[in-house]
């Protein structure tokens, strides 16, 4: 774990993800990932987000919330969904990142 934007979490390809809110930064859309194969690792929806994040001009998922789900043909089989917000987070309350390039 480590602290960033007075939240706890963990950096995923140069993402900071927290489970909670972040109150310094701008708020840039809501994201999800699902795991589109058995059994995928966390990791794997993680890079997507992270990847979303960047290219909405972000640097952290807040609210970042995950969970497991068995599939209709088999419990054993699991599938991932994972959900956040993607921000432009400070230290400071205002950034001095560039504004999104969104395309």
């Amino acid at each position: 774990m480590i602290e960033r934007y007075g939240r706890k979490g963990t950096e995923f390809d140069g993402v900071f993800f927290t489970e909670g809110p972040i109150s310094s930064g701008v708020k840039l859309g809501e994201l999800k990932a699902d795991s589109r194969k058995q059994n995928t690792n966390l990791d794997e929806l993680k890079r997507q987000l992270a990847s979303e994040v960047k290219r909405l001009g972000g640097n952290a998922l807040e609210n970042f919330n995950y969970v497991q789900q068995g599939t209709v043909f088999s419990f054993s089989s699991v599938r991932w969904r994972a959900t956040g917000t993607a921000v432009r987070a400070s230290e400071t309350g205002s950034t001095s990142l560039p504004p999104p390039n969104v395309g």
